[in-house]
């Protein structure tokens, strides 16, 4: 795999000056002038990148009455199981980015429609597939297995670490993530600059001499995961804290950056290229 990001890193770097497609999109429950802006410092690539900020108190429509803040961005185009499904998007954090003990800060979601409910915490929820975090210093991707009925599914998760949240101050993050459902197969891979993480059912079912491993060794992916099938999946994007009053006080503001946002059916098509950069 990672003699396959290199050949096609050569050949897209050496490919004429265009600009890739930009996939379109929509605020999610933020109606603050600064939650969701685009900006030209710091980018990825191109000209432009999202620039999301979320401030305690932030909220909008049931968010507030449901403990959550959020400034997000949800792609428009969807795709349905069956089928297989790259992303691809890069991350940039403050070098003071803060986070909470208590409280997951999330990043970006595989999300579904017209799939399983339940109940979190009082609340009827859609869950999602996958989840990326941050807690304390730990950088991880939550995966939801979903079992029992279609309307009251029992929602385990599955917290697998990706890195220390350190790695990723003051620098930009390119993020992959293989989502394929296609053939029978329920896959799911992450990689962080270039590296597949760690992406394993039970870590210990494998016992503790392999779940000590660093998380660039495990090379394992999430499979046979999904049990309910829903009527289409997306992809967003952003700062969305759930639970906030968990922290014990106000939570810090929270700044982040995203660019290169790209989603195809294979993994040549969602790589970065600064020859042609969505803008």
């Amino acid at each position: 795999m990672r003699a396959l990001l290199t050949a096609v890193l050569v050949l897209m770097l050496a490919a004429p000056l265009a600009e890739a497609q930009k996939l379109s999109g929509d605020k999610s429950m933020t109606n603050t002038k600064y939650g969701v802006t685009t900006v030209s410092d710091p980018v990825r690539a191109g000209r432009k990148a999202q620039r999301f900020e979320v401030r305690s108190g932030d909220c909008a429509g049931q968010d507030c009455k449901t403990d959550r803040e959020r400034a997000q961005y949800t792609i428009r185009k969807a795709w349905k199981y069956g089928a297989p499904q790259w992303v691809g998007f890069s991350v940039y954090l403050p070098a003071d980015f803060q986070t909470s003990q208590r409280v997951d800060t999330t990043f970006a979601i595989l999300h579904q429609r017209g799939g399983p409910t339940n109940t979190k915490e009082g609340h009827r929820a859609d869950p999602p597939v996958a989840q990326f975090v941050m807690r304390g210093n730990q950088v991880s991707v939550v995966v939801h297995f979903l079992t029992g009925s279609p309307t009251e599914v029992r929602d385990e998760v599955k917290v697998l670490p990706l890195g220390d949240l350190g790695a990723m101050r003051g620098r930009w993050t390119d993020i992959l993530l293989r989502f394929d459902t296609s053939d029978g197969r329920q896959v799911l891979e992450v990689y962080l600059n270039g590296k597949k993480r760690a992406a394993i059912p039970d870590l210990l079912s494998l016992g503790a001499e392999y779940a000590n491993l660093p998380v660039y060794q495990r090379e394992a992916a999430i499979e046979n995961f999904i049990s309910h099938r829903p009527k289409e999946y997306y992809f967003q994007y952003g700062i969305y804290r759930a639970f906030v009053s968990r922290h014990g006080g106000p939570m810090p503001t929270q700044v982040l950056y995203v660019d290169e946002v790209r989603m195809g059916r294979s993994i040549e098509t969602v790589l970065v290229n600064e020859k042609a950069p969505v803008d």
